[in-house]
């Protein structure tokens, strides 16, 4: 993955941390792949690599690293740039990548305050054990649409 002897302690512990990363973004419903491929770029030298420095690093098949390359450049979260006068491509972690994604996802929650609202004037005469559950998660996504847009402010402000 680096420079450095494939049995190198600096070169072991990269690995187990793109392991890690992969592990900690498959929990949260991605492909370890693509996990994998980020938690690379997140630590590689030079912070630009081309898909053969990617595949060769993380010693995976070109399928697998193309598949996460369009994901990822598709979601937003990877650039994908050129140099004049070569033919590779080169792919590196977008700063912003994540406050983007969770800027995204803001939007998002509107339409699950929406219908869980919609659920609250359906079962409006159900004892509070039915509704309950309902008004919980209503109440967690009306909370969450109102702060996270100043929260992303505040982390915009902050990193200015």
């Amino acid at each position: 993955m680096t420079d450095q002897d494939e049995s190198s302690p600096a070169d072991a512990e990269t690995r187990a941390f793109v392991e890690e990363f992969a592990i900690m973004m498959e929990r949260l419903g991605l492909v370890r792949m693509t996990g994998r491929v980020m938690g690379w770029l997140l630590v590689c030298d030079p912070p630009e690599q081309t898909f053969g420095q990617i595949a060769e690093a993380l010693q995976a098949s070109k399928g697998s690293i193309s598949t996460a390359l369009k994901f990822l450049t598709t979601a937003g979260w990877i650039a994908k740039t050129s140099k004049p006068g070569e033919r590779a491509d080169y792919y590196t972690i977008r700063p912003s990548a994540m406050a983007d994604l969770v800027k995204q996802q803001a939007a998002q929650y509107s339409v699950f305050t929406e219908t869980t609202a919609r659920g609250l004037a359906l079962f409006a005469d159900a004892p509070a054990e039915r509704s309950g559950r309902l008004r919980d998660m209503h109440d967690f996504f009306s909370w969450l649409a109102a702060e996270l847009p100043a929260l992303m402010e505040r982390w915009d402000t902050e990193r200015r």
